[in-house]
């Protein structure tokens, strides 16, 4: 076993797939620190299946990340929820001046509440597809999925988030 994690490059690994699976961690958890968490666990598990890493490791990180959150959703919620988690605020939105940003941020608040509100069956995809841009069939192997189901899953989410942006306004 120590053979095989003496094989995987742990640095390459992190370099290649470490900030956009960050990203997935943050978006998942909606918070910094617990996004932190779920990408160092994420990694750990990674190691400790370093034959899984040779097929398709990006495929594989965010498997395992989502795999890892879900559990952790579940915990939380047998133990009566935890506090309300914070939205990710650091992204920041170009504009040309202080009026138009202060609308793009507006407008993406609405958007990422209106994501937020979705059931995880069509928020995942979403987020994987936008905040991740992976593929289709990327997302299908992440999560087991067939891809026409995927992309059915994404067109809903659309339909779902537009019909929340109009109910918003």
């Amino acid at each position: 076993m120590n053979d095989l994690r003496a094989k995987v490059d742990t640095d390459a690994l992190a370099e290649e797939h470490g900030d956009v699976l960050y990203r997935f961690c943050r978006s998942l958890t909606f918070s910094r620190e617990d996004g932190e968490d779920l990408f160092q666990d994420t990694f750990l598990k990674a190691l400790e299946r370093p034959a899984k890493l040779t097929a398709d490791p990006r495929g594989f990180l965010f498997a395992t990340a989502l795999s890892l959150w879900r559990s952790r959703k579940r915990k939380y919620a047998r133990r009566a929820r935890i506090a309300p988690t914070e939205p990710l605020e650091d992204q920041s939105v170009p504009a040309a001046g202080p009026e138009e940003a202060l609308l793009a941020r507006e407008e993406l608040a609405r958007v990422r509440r209106a994501a937020a509100a979705l059931p995880e069956r069509y928020r995942l995809p979403l987020v994987l597809y936008y905040a991740m841009e992976m593929k289709v069939n990327d997302i299908a192997r992440t999560l087991d999925l067939p891809v026409g189901t995927v992309k059915r899953r994404l067109h809903t989410a659309r339909a779902l988030v537009e019909k929340g942006l109009a109910e918003d306004e």
